[in-house]
């Protein structure tokens, strides 16, 4: 009767594995808005001038700070686009709750307010939509 035993690998031997990894992303740190400002006067020159990034600043702290007061201003906004009245925004997802109760709500000195066009986690399905005009004849 014959054994055989198999040889463990030496050290010139080399043993390859191949692992596979699977990632989730549960949280995402970021939430991103779609925003327009409008303008209840009907005049041409309101409703086709273009906003500017330190316009856009200071309405969005106005409508955070009336919300949330001083601690309203604390929360970190950075533009992403501006592009006439529109701007794209990104907050850290904690605080886009708080974002769309004080932007929803506000309304300046200057009968303009901000209209929430768009909310997502994901920035390409803000700015590309979802897909449904693919199939608009």
């Amino acid at each position: 009767m014959t054994t055989s035993k198999s040889n463990p690998p030496s050290s010139s031997q080399h043993v390859e594995t191949i692992t596979s990894e699977i990632t989730t992303i549960r949280h995402l740190p970021w939430t991103y808005f779609h925003l327009s400002l409008i303008s209840s006067e009907i005049t041409s020159q309101s409703t086709d001038a273009e906003v500017d990034i330190l316009t856009a600043r200071t309405y969005l702290t106005s409508a955070l700070q009336q919300f949330l007061g001083i601690t309203g201003t604390a929360i970190p906004v950075d533009f992403l686009k501006v592009e006439g009245r529109n701007i794209w925004i990104r907050v850290p997802r904690d605080d886009s709750a708080v974002v769309v109760s004080a932007l929803s709500g506000w309304i300046g000195r200057e009968s303009v307010a901000w209209r929430i066009k768009g909310k997502s986690e994901w920035l390409g399905s803000l700015v590309a939509g979802d897909g449904s005009d693919l199939f608009e004849a």
